[in-house]
């Protein structure tokens, strides 16, 4: 058996927080006003949220 180890980049992203759920935060970075779920961000405590380069990229953040 193979077993396949994939790396997930990560990004932090600067970002106000607009709003938040139990499973989401509401993110504007100045341009892009999109929810992301807390299962895939973290919030950094001081204005940036680090999360999958795939995921932000999805939504617009970079």
């Amino acid at each position: 058996m193979t077993t396949i180890i994939h790396a997930i980049n990560s990004v932090d992203i600067a970002a106000e927080k607009l709003r938040e759920t139990d499973l989401a935060f509401h993110l504007f970075d100045g341009a892009v006003k999109e929810w992301v779920p807390k299962s895939e961000v973290s919030d950094n405590c001081d204005g940036t949220f680090n999360m999958p380069e795939w995921l932000a990229m999805e939504k617009g953040f970079i």
